[in-house]
């Protein structure tokens, strides 16, 4: 069984997404739903499997831009 080192960090995939719901804070587009905690961790508690839809953000090259 993969540890939790082993598991995608959801925060660097292009699937995550932040709600303004309390209840359910964190989402995963790909698998679509919201939850309490990382996407990640329920796939992995309802299957037994590591999230196999993980696709890391491309990184961000050059300065940030501010939104005016």
């Amino acid at each position: 069984m993969p540890d939790r080192a082993a598991r995608p960090d959801c925060l660097h995939c292009v699937h995550y997404f932040v709600t303004w719901e309390p209840g359910s804070p964190r989402g995963c587009r790909a698998y679509e739903f919201k939850s309490t905690e990382l996407p990640s961790e329920v796939v992995f508690a309802s299957s037994g499997a590591p999230c196999r839809l993980f696709e890391r953000k491309p990184d961000r090259k050059g300065p940030t831009r501010l939104v005016r």
